[in-house]
């Protein structure tokens, strides 16, 4: 799982110094800045992750679902965002006294965040998220619910097609302690 991470940070950096390098002379543009409110809805893919509870591990699979971002950009370079998802995703319940148990969990998660992008051209534009975000976990028949709330962080980029329509590509990270993992969510932005 370590890798795929690694790889798609990679990639990301790559797409980055490659779009600012051929792109940097292209830099103001109609395309890439855009002020008032804005709405994405997205698909998502979770990592999953490995948790110890007191007599067993929860351990994550990869897992989708859909979500979205409804923003205000007050300026090109920075703006303020609600966002919502729901994904599901196998968990497996192992222990040393029970045979290991597979069930499909839910998880809702909601916060809000403060966006900082940088048009690298008229068409790119890298991103950072920070904020604070809560999730619901619901992992069925094992029984175990709950609430966690923490920090959350995304880097990404978005592609400008038109003044009122982008497509984005994110990688989502919380501290929030989850079997749902990270998140790679690919995203379609309206720009009202």
């Amino acid at each position: 799982m370590t890798t795929t991470i690694s790889k798609t940070l990679m990639v990301l950096s790559v797409l980055t110094t490659s779009a600012s390098s051929i792109l940097a002379a292209e830099h103001e543009s109609e395309l890439a800045t855009h002020t008032g409110v804005y709405f994405e809805p997205k698909f998502i893919m979770t990592t999953g992750a490995k948790v110890s509870e007191e007599e067993s591990t929860l351990d994550g699979d990869i897992g989708g679902g859909v979500g979205f971002d409804l923003g205000y950009s007050f300026t090109e370079y920075f703006a303020l965002e609600l966002d919502g998802s729901y994904t599901a995703a196998t968990v497996t319940e192992s222990s040393e006294l029970e045979p290991s148990k597979s069930v499909t969990a839910s998880f809702f998660t909601y916060g809000v965040n403060a966006v900082v992008s940088y048009p690298l051209s008229h068409h790119f534009i890298v991103l950072g998220k920070l904020g604070y975000g809560y999730e619901y976990e619901d992992l069925g028949s094992l029984e175990i619910t709950g609430t966690e709330h923490g920090i959350n962080g995304a880097v990404g980029m978005e592609y400008s097609f038109s003044p009122h329509l982008e497509t984005s590509f994110e990688y989502e990270m919380a501290n929030i302690e989850s079997v749902r993992g990270d998140s790679l969510q690919l995203g379609l932005i309206y720009k009202f």
